[in-house]
């Protein structure tokens, strides 16, 4: 199962896969969340298997929270190299500048 765990007001941690299969809610609750509170770190640790879709939503949370941008942290290493593969990788490393 994945889900978004709100460590604290600050620090949001995503657990389980990052899939085609469950991006979707994903999306759906980040975007709910986000809308009363944004993150200023997104924590990476508890991914357990990541592919194209959800590189794809990592791509997606970024834009939709440009005015409160935040900042990945335990970066997958498979996420970084789909990442690099792409050339998207500065969006994922990127630092947030609150």
């Amino acid at each position: 199962m994945s889900q978004i765990i709100a460590e604290n007001d600050n620090t949001w941690r995503l657990s389980g896969e990052l899939s085609f299969d469950t991006v979707g809610a994903l999306l759906t609750d980040f975007t709910q969340r986000a809308a009363q509170t944004p993150p200023k770190v997104v924590d990476l640790c508890d991914i357990t298997r990541t592919d194209s879709a959800g590189l794809a939503l990592l791509i997606e949370l970024r834009g939709q929270t440009k005015d409160a941008p935040f900042t990945f942290r335990n970066i997958p290493a498979q996420m970084l190299s789909l990442a690099s593969l792409s050339g998207v990788q500065d969006i994922l490393t990127a630092r947030a500048s609150w």
